[in-house]
């Protein structure tokens, strides 16, 4: 905020005491937009693109959940189609709520060596976002594994209540897995790191 609440003002008097800079000409017209922790974790080197996508509308929350299409007036089967219970479907549930995307992520964290216990989705956001503020292998792989885990879950969803397709969720542990060998080939700092995970879970 500017002191006069004039940004014009404010830059005439900064000119007059000899201050003006372009800096300061950015910071007074362009919104000051509230700073977000997962700013690094949507930003990770190394995500696959439609990963990315997924990952920032999830965290935007602007998937078209259940629960949101009800807001819209869009009459749909409410029940969540991955783990068949009468849970309704919200953001929530699907991250991490859900028991068949629970033993996802929980399953490749196992796998990572992390034994944690897998909590909601804002927790987990928190979580994943301290883990990947940094440039090392495993913030890279971590990033990755959980953008991955989102789009795969989403995309399963979809599959299922549109598509009458099913997969299991080994399945879909399997093809993440898959895709962070062949995607972290290309990350040189990850080649270590990836060569100790050469192996499935069990």
């Amino acid at each position: 905020m500017t002191q006069s609440g004039n940004p014009l003002d404010d830059l005439k008097a900064c000119e007059e005491r000899g201050k003006f800079s372009i800096k300061k000409a950015y910071q007074t017209f362009m919104p000051q937009l509230q700073k977000v922790s997962w700013k690094r974790l949507v930003l990770a080197k190394g995500i696959v693109p439609r990963h990315h996508f997924i990952l920032w509308l999830t965290m935007h929350k602007k998937l078209s959940t259940v629960d949101r299409l009800h807001k819209w007036g869009i009459q749909v089967e409410q029940e969540c189609v991955l783990c068949n219970t009468i849970a309704v479907e919200t953001l929530e549930h699907l991250f991490f709520g859900c028991g068949y995307s629970k033993f996802i992520w929980s399953t490749l964290l196992h796998w990572l060596g992390e034994r944690r216990p897998i909590r909601n989705w804002e927790e987990e956001i928190e979580w994943a976002a301290r883990r990947t503020n940094n440039s090392r292998a495993r913030a890279g792989i971590i990033g990755f594994l959980f953008a991955a885990s989102v789009y795969q879950i989403w995309s399963e969803r979809n599959g299922r209540r549109f598509n009458n397709q099913q997969r299991e969720s080994r399945q879909l542990i399997k093809e993440i897995i898959l895709q962070l060998h062949a995607y972290g080939q290309r990350q040189s700092k990850w080649r270590q790191q990836l060569y100790c995970l050469n192996s499935y879970p069990v």
